[in-house]
């Protein structure tokens, strides 16, 4: 076999590797452009979004689902989008298909549920929440357990999925403490993260263990990296 036949082989079983994450970023481009003014009623937004008053009141609890299919803008698809093919792809190649879905599916209905509550009856906010961005943060922190040092190049930037998770984690913690004045829900990326804890338990004891393998190397490699970081400030060696 010529290496150009074997590279063709290779990349088109790479992408069979990804199936799921990749029939997943087709329905959300799918929904988004068939619900865009164009093709439908300009209510179809409202008719499958999650709002306190659906669900609390008219109980239709399937809008946890509906919603994370649901975009405000095409940036907001885009972003989205480059970032499940970045973290899915990951997480799908190491745990399959059905793995896969359970963890975006899980995680985006935790991360739906668990902030429209908080927003309800702890911060007392009337919000609608829509994307989908919790899966993608629950399948962000099983991608940095299950691999981290695996190397993503989403916006051109090739490091570690570890240290990327760290940098959202650290942008989401600053946004919901100041305010979310930027219009994105930061706390439901914060429960989509932290999703992996009660996911992790409905997976097998294999995965299990990777996940914890993953959790030790992140906490010791943070460590390593806060105690380096303070010794070389204090010989200042960097910026405090």
């Amino acid at each position: 076999m010529h290496a150009t036949e074997s590279k063709k082989k290779n990349s088109f079983i790479t992408i069979l590797s990804v199936k799921g994450t990749l029939l997943l970023i087709g329905l959300n481009i799918f929904v988004y452009y068939w619900g865009s003014r164009a093709f439908i009623s300009a209510d179809f937004f409202s008719s499958y979004a999650l709002t306190p008053y659906t669900f609390f009141t008219e109980h239709e609890f399937w809008r946890l689902f509906t919603t994370g299919f649901l975009h405000t803008n095409l940036k907001h698809l885009i972003f989205n989008m480059i970032g499940l093919l970045a973290f899915g792809s990951i997480v799908e190649k190491k745990l399959g298909f059905f793995k896969f879905a359970f963890i975006y599916i899980s995680a985006l209905i935790i991360s739906m549920g668990v902030s429209l509550g908080l927003y309800t009856y702890v911060l007392d906010q009337n919000v609608m929440i829509v994307g989908a961005s919790g899966a993608i943060m629950g399948l962000l922190s099983a991608a940095m357990l299950l691999a981290p040092f695996e190397i993503s190049y989403e916006l051109l930037l090739p490091i570690p999925v570890m240290f990327k998770a760290w940098l959202f984690f650290y942008a989401d913690i600053k946004g919901f403490l100041g305010g979310e004045t930027d219009g994105i829900s930061h706390l439901a990326h914060l429960v989509g993260f932290f999703s992996i804890t009660v996911i992790t338990y409905f997976l097998d004891t294999k995965d299990k263990k990777a996940i914890m393998n993953g959790l030790v190397i992140n906490v010791c490699t943070f460590l390593v990296l806060a105690y380096a970081y303070m010794r070389l400030s204090a010989q200042g060696t960097i910026f405090p």
